[in-house]
């Protein structure tokens, strides 16, 4: 059951000076609210504190006009759940003491207050629970088109939405934009709206002294903190001769899909115009698969004479992790065909890590700490070769207190000061001697942007 806690009296804690009789259970298991029944999250900086049955309290704040935070109230150092103390938070069990975002100030040494996931669906509610997703980047479309003629107006401009499909918040977006080799340039115009998302690109084109024929473009929308990199949007513009024949144009010929077992990524759409003059119909497609399975792509035409969408959807059904390819084939009556390579890459279900995000992993002996949870934990990443990584849970052994990581380097449990290296092994030194850390499974193939801690 899902109970909300005014702000004076959530999260008391148990006024026992040894620690609590029992910890809830970090919030693992994901559960849906809406924050519009809640008067103080209508505008930005309100909070409130919520709970899911026997879990930790989650105290939920609204950060921006479409981005919410969460952090679980128990504490570090002995699972107390902390009081929300103004600006801040407070234990009431040894005296910790935490800043808003849940970094810990003074008093009792600990850890900070663990985030816990936050999305925002497209209904407006919210979906709370399991590990923070890391920023990432999404364009509504992947690819525009515009037509005209010799003699027509320039086509009106179009706007794609740029959105964060993960966690946090999402800054910094810049825009680019490069011409296909050996075509006219400067016919393209691109803005966005604001430097963070939810943001809106606006793309326009310029006819000018273009010759009839077919130009492309591709735009490229990045931001420092996106765990998915930067996004392109391909655009084609097709200035038609109308006394010419018909020709096909496609707005793309090469896309790429990825997931994780088990999982369905999103569509993605290809523009099919006609470049030249007259009438393109009798538009037909086919599929033909590469090595290793078949069956995995839809490809369908919202119609078969031009202008037309083919929509490409993935499925991965019983795919085992690996990468996947296939030529899909757009044909017309009369003209030459055109084709698109599709690739579609499977990783292992688990927790994905950017490698590119934690500057740390650039280094050989390099520990990455929180990277995200696993089994309702946090993770450190730890680079042991050019082309391996390890990982470990983040709790101490010894009394389940979430450890630190020390110079990027090492381990430090802020409880009783057990010591652990960059193998997770306690080491002989250590004022508390416990197990060794918890080895977590790594799947990585070598020169991959990501790897999956599960």
């Amino acid at each position: 059951m899902l109970s909300l806690g005014a702000l004076a009296t959530a999260g008391c804690g148990d006024g026992v000076f040894s620690g609590p009789e029992s910890i809830p259970t970090f919030p693992g298991t994901p559960f849906s609210f809406d924050p519009r029944t809640v008067t103080a999250l209508q505008s930005v900086g309100g909070r409130t504190v919520v709970q899911q049955g026997t879990m930790t309290p989650v105290l939920v704040e609204r950060t921006g006009p479409s981005q919410y935070r969460a952090l679980a109230l128990a504490c570090p150092h002995r699972g107390t759940i902390v009081n929300v103390d103004g600006g801040g938070f407070l234990c009431p069990n040894h005296g910790a003491r935490f800043a808003a975002d849940g970094t810990w100030l003074s008093g009792q040494p600990t850890a900070d207050l663990a985030p816990v996931g936050v999305r925002v669906n497209p209904d407006g509610t919210l979906t709370i629970g399991g590990a923070p997703l890391p920023p990432a980047l999404a364009l509504a479309v992947s690819s525009v088109t515009f037509v005209t003629t010799t003699t027509g107006a320039n086509p009106a401009a179009q706007t794609v939405a740029v959105s964060n499909a993960g966690g946090g918040t999402l800054g910094g977006l810049q825009v680019s934009l490069a011409y296909a080799s050996n075509q006219r340039t400067g016919w393209l115009t691109v803005q966005l709206d604001q430097a963070a998302t939810p943001a809106v690109l606006t793309v326009g084109v310029q006819k000018g002294t273009l010759a009839a024929g077919a130009y492309n473009a591709t735009v490229t929308i990045s931001a420092p903190g996106a765990s998915n990199g930067a996004q392109t949007l391909a655009v084609g513009f097709a200035v038609q001769d109308p006394v010419s024949p018909p020709s096909l144009l496609l707005s793309s010929s090469v896309i790429a899909f990825s997931a994780v077992t088990g999982a369905t990524p999103s569509a993605q759409a290809v523009q099919c115009t006609n470049a030249g003059g007259g009438t393109l119909s009798g538009l037909a497609v086919q599929v033909a698969y590469g090595a290793g399975a078949t069956g995995w792509l839809s490809a369908t035409l919202n119609a078969t004479t031009a202008p037309t969408a083919l929509t490409l959807r993935p499925t991965v059904g019983t795919l085992a992790a690996g990468t996947y390819s296939a030529t899909v084939t757009v044909s017309a009556t009369g003209v030459p065909s055109r084709t698109v390579s599709v690739s579609y890459t499977v990783s292992p279900a688990g927790l994905v890590v950017n490698i590119a995000a934690w500057p740390a992993l650039a280094t050989v002996g390099g520990v990455a700490g929180s990277v995200g949870n696993v089994n309702g934990g946090p993770v450190a990443v730890v680079r042991t070769s050019a082309t391996s990584f390890s990982a470990f849970s983040m709790v101490c052994p010894h009394a389940g207190t979430t450890i630190n990581v020390v110079n990027g380097v090492s381990f430090r449990c802020p409880n009783h000061g057990a010591l652990f290296n960059n193998a997770g092994n306690n080491l002989p030194n250590s004022p508390q001697r416990t197990n060794d850390l918890t080895r977590l499974t790594v799947s990585y193939s070598p020169g991959a942007p990501t790897l999956v801690v599960s």
